[in-house]
Parts: structure tokens; C-alpha cells; sequence
């Protein structure tokens, strides 16, 4: 989900004079050897890194496709040092570990006033009918405390963008007492399948009977033939006994999901809320489904937090691809004690096909 800023705010001036000594302008962040998890996997690497490309740059949210031989990300970062400030933009490579950053971004803030008057965050991008669709959450005047809604823009080419509406394609009902999709929808994951675009995407509502936490996260879906008007949102997803809200961790439920299409199933991955001490991203997981509507979870999550040294404090979300059998799997994170090493990792894993 989106990175909750005051731990941003907390940022010194020592910061800017360390990014300026190291000279942070380079895309690939190193490798790292990661702990087995209960999959498997043999590294992982974080790609890009705090500062790279522009200074004081927070880089989140990536989404990866392939366009011919490169990899094109998606991703977003804080804008001129402004913490509450957030724009999308766009990197290529053609390993999809050596990232080339254009910063130039790829929209701007909607006006004041405005459903993304303060932030253009987690976009997603797929091909649909001969145009790219970006889905994107927007952040209004109120910041996160605000409801959140869904945006939507579109391009020839994949590099210049310009917004298909001024109003969100998705948007909450105003009442979270009563619905699941009440008080925020936001974090969109859009990918085509059986010809119409698929959007799924975070919403998050009351729980009920006042049980704690107060908020319950979710995951929703609509579905579109023509890439802009949307049916009626289905709640598709939900946490599992895994990730129960009554556990110490006391979980939400899930945020930031990312679809993929494997062959004639559907795979969704996502991160895990839990809300105490406070509110983070735990884990990453994944489920796979036939018809896009009803998940099977794997028992145990990919990733935690703690597989890293610079996942400590949060691990979040994760968008993959599909390539010589296993999953790709670019996700975010950060550790709130040296945030200088937070930034976007890949990590290989064999998961259900």
C-alpha cells in the first residue's frame, strides 16, 4: 500500500549530505543473498535504490512489463524533496536489474481540489486494443486520511500520457460502516484476460461488529470492455485464516495487488497488513485462480520482512512476470533505521502454477 510519509518526514539534513558524498546516480543496487523461505528461492537484488537517478528520491511501487526485448517499470518516487508530493514515472532495462530512470514525469498533479491533487501513485499498465491504460490511485487535499479513489490515463507509445478523465474510474461509496469499498479504493492491478481488462485493486471499509482492527482491507475486482467504464466492483479476496485479525500481529488484511496471466490461470500477488505495534506491510503473497473471481492462497507467504536487511521495517507491493519457469518478482521496501538502503528488489521463486 502507500508508504505512510511521516516516517519520510524524519528524514535529516545528514541524508542529503550522504546521497551527495556517494554519488547515488546508478540504477543497480547489488545483490543480496536472501534466507530460504518456505518456497525456495536462490537471491534476490535490490535494483534500485534511495536517491537514484534524482536526489532524494523514495522509489516505490513498481510495475513491470515487457515492450519487445525490454523491460519497461513503472514505478514512483517523491518529487523535489517533497515527502507529500508523489508523481509516476518510468525506467527500462534489458535484464530487469540494471534500471535506466527517466525522470521526467510521466503526469502531473490533478488540480487543487481534485481527486489526485496531491498524489499520482501505484500505477498499473497494461495493453488493451492498441493503447496503453495506466490505473493509478490518487490522493487528494486530505492526504491518506481522505478516501481514495482510482484514476485512469492513456498513451499511444507508453511514454507520453495524458489523463483519459478528471473524475476517478473507481471510486469508495462513502459509507464504510455498511460496505467493504467504503472508505478507500485505491492501489489498482489491471491485466487483460479472456479480452476485457480485469482491475483489481485495495479497498478497505469497516469491520464489523467493532472488532480491532477498526479498518478491514480487501481485495476487489471490476471488469471493463473498453478499458474506462467499469461494472459494479465485486469483493474477490479477503484475508485468510492465515492472517487472522484476532493473531498478535492483529492483521488488517491485504493492499498493493499486481495480476498476471499464465497460460489459463490467473495470478495475483499482494502484500500483508499488519497493524500492530502499528500500521506495515509484513509479507508478500500469492494465490491463483481459474476464472479471476475465486483465489486459491498459497499456505505461506514468498517473502517477509525480516528475509532482508533493508525489508525490516516493511516489504510491499509486489508485481511479477512470468520467464523460464519461474516468477520475477519486483516488489518494494524499506528499513526505517537506515532508509538510505529502502528502494525496489527482484527476487526469483517458484510458486503454483
Amino acid at each position: 500500500m502507500i508508504m505512510h510519509m511521516n516516517i519520510m518526514q524524519k528524514v535529516t539534513s545528514i541524508f542529503i549530505v550522504l546521497i551527495a558524498a556517494a554519488g547515488m546516480s546508478g540504477c543497480n543496487g547489488g545483490t543480496q543473498p536472501g534466507k530460504v523461505g518456505p518456497r525456495g528461492y536462490e537471491q534476490t537484488r535490490r535494483v534500485i535504490t534511495f536517491g537514484d537517478a534524482m536526489p532524494m528520491s523514495q522509489w516505490n511501487d513498481p510495475c513491470v512489463i515487457k515492450q519487445g526485448d525490454r523491460y519497461v517499470m513503472f514505478l514512483t518516487s517523491n518529487i523535489a524533496g517533497k515527502w507529500k508530493n508523489v508523481l509516476p514515472f518510468r525506467a527500462e532495462s534489458m535484464d530487469g536489474i540494471h534500471w535506466e530512470i527517466d525522470t521526467r514525469p510521466l503526469l502531473s498533479l490533478g488540480k487543487r481540489g481534485s481527486f489526485d491533487s496531491k498524489k499520482v501513485e501505484t500505477p498499473s499498465v497494461v495493453h488493451f486494443k492498441g493503447r496503453y491504460h495506466m490505473y493509478y490511485t490518487g490522493v487528494g487535499d486530505k492526504g491518506l486520511r481522505g478516501p481514495l479513489a482510482i484514476g485512469h490515463a492513456i498513451s499511444e507509445d507508453g511514454i507520453k500520457w495524458e489523463r483519459a478523465s478528471d473524475v476517478p474510474v473507481l471510486k469508495p461509496t462513502g459509507n464504510p460502516g455498511r460496505d467493504w469499498n467504503g472508505y478507500h479504493v485505491a492501489e489498482p492491478a489491471a491485466v487483460v484476460f479472456n479480452n476485457r481488462v480485469y482491475l483489481y485493486f485495495h479497498a478497505s471499509g469497516a469491520r464489523k461488529n467493532g472488532k480491532k482492527p477498526s479498518n478491514k482491507s480487501v481485495i476487489g475486482l471490476a471488469i471493463s470492455d473498453d478499458g474506462h467504464h467499469f461494472g459494479r466492483p465485486v469483493q474477490v479476496l479477503e484475508q485468510g485464516p492465515r492472517y487472522s485479525s484476532d493473531a498478535p500481529e492483529r492483521y488488517a488484511g491485504y493492499s498493493t495487488p499486481s495480476a498476471l496471466v499464465v497460460g489459463t490461470r490467473l495470478h495475483l500477488f499482494y502484500d500483508v497488513i499488519a497493524t500492530r505495534p502499528r500500521w506495515t506491510q509484513v509479507a508478500l503473497h500469492h494465490a491463483v485462480s481459474s476464472d479471476g473471481i475465486k483465489w486459491k492462497e498459497d499456505p505461506e507467504p514468498f517473502l517477509k520482512r525480516e528475509d532482508l536487511s533493508w525489508t525490516r521495517s516493511e516489504v510491499r507491493a509486489p508485481t511479477a512476470l512470468y520467464e523460464n519457469g519461474r516468477f520475477r518478482v519486483w516488489f518494494a521496501g524499506h528499513d526505517r533505521k537506515n532508509l538510505l538502503a529502502s528502494g525496489i528488489g527482484l527476487i526469483e521463486v517458484s510458486l503454483p502454477e
